[in-house]
């Protein structure tokens, strides 16, 4: 059965499927369908969850035995699938049709696939899905269907605005719906929950000229302490909101956790970078930032901008730029974190 993304929520509340197939190349909406179905399928008892990523030489036969193994808690089994190319090849169009003529109840499983071709919808795997489960793909937005996401979005924060405010915004991002989140994000931040004129939008993302968070978070994962101080300063010359910096210092330090976490553990980090969209292009730099501290001092780090946020709402006791500055700078040179006293307890 093939759906429309609009639909999806409303299917998955009334019934889970034995398999989702969910393809694109836009991937903040394909992210954001494939943890609904999570969400709803761990709600529904699916605890036990296996991720499977095809690459290089990929050994089918582990899906074989994790769709066909009984979980030994008695907890039903949510298996992902990672298909970046869509294309499985002979030996997994094989397994996929062999696992889904046989899938248990016990068992659930996502394939999350690249933009599918025409070619591949006329395969005997591709129909098999269809015939089992749901197939949903993914769409970049454009024209008016992209006006409608962002005030949809808007609304999600208790946001709004008029017509030239959402233009203003989706000429901004040019169809980045990662970027369009992101600068939402910025804009509740910064304003709370209001209605925003066409000025807001144009002075939240209007920055052509001058240092941005984003520009901040860069020097941050570079560990670039000269031009992280610049930046910082900079913003604080423009009275950019302490809010705003905190998001994007709590959004990294959050990957730089769960980055550091998985090392611990499974010493991988595929899954990290896909739960936090992070682009191919800036996992080095991830990497790069990862190797200056431990799990303990990056959680550290999220402690104290906790108490920044609370100092610049007027809970704590404190200059909140000076604390950032700290921050930053312990971002930058781990090892500042016990000078400044910003330990995790």
């Amino acid at each position: 059965m093939q759906l429309e993304l609009k639909q999806l929520t409303a299917a998955v509340d009334k019934q889970l499927a034995p398999v989702y197939f969910v393809s694109g190349d836009e991937p903040l909406q394909q992210g954001e369908a494939v943890d609904y179905i999570r969400k709803k399928a761990r709600a529904a008892g699916f605890l036990n969850r296996e991720v499977f990523h095809v690459e290089g030489r990929f050994d089918w036969n582990q899906l074989i035995a994790a769709c066909f193994s009984q979980s030994l808690f008695a907890e039903r089994n949510l298996i992902e699938l990672n298909l970046p190319t869509a294309k499985p090849g002979r030996d997994g169009s094989k397994v996929i049709e062999k696992v889904l003529a046989e899938l248990s109840t016990d068992n659930l499983l996502i394939i999350i696939a690249g933009k599918l071709d025409k070619a591949s919808k006329n395969t005997k795997w591709f129909k098999s899905i269809d015939q089992h489960g749901v197939v949903l793909q993914v769409w970049p937005l454009q024209g008016q269907k992209l006006y409608q996401w962002l005030q949809q979005r808007l609304q999600t924060k208790g946001l709004s605005s008029d017509q030239q405010g959402i233009k203003i915004l989706a000429d901004s991002v040019e169809g980045n719906l990662l970027a369009a989140a992101q600068e939402i994000e910025k804009l509740h931040a910064l304003h709370g929950a209001v209605r925003l004129s066409a000025d807001d939008i144009l002075s939240a993302v209007a920055d052509n000229a001058r240092y941005d968070v984003f520009t901040l978070a860069d020097s941050l994962l570079a560990g670039d302490l000269v031009r992280t101080v610049h930046v910082l300063r900079s913003l604080q010359g423009e009275k950019l909101a302490t809010p705003v910096i905190l998001w994007a210092l709590l959004r990294e330090l959050r990957v730089l956790v769960s980055l550091s976490f998985e090392r611990q553990t499974s010493g991988r980090s595929d899954a990290t970078f896909k739960k936090h969209r992070v682009w191919e292009s800036k996992k080095a730099i991830y990497k790069k930032a990862l190797s200056r501290g431990s799990l303990l001092q990056w959680q550290g780090l999220i402690q104290a901008c906790a108490q920044a946020e609370r100092v610049s709402k007027g809970v704590g006791k404190g200059d909140e730029w000076l604390l950032i500055e700290q921050i930053c700078l312990a971002f930058c040179e781990p090892k500042r974190i016990e000078q400044y006293r910003l330990v995790a307890r």
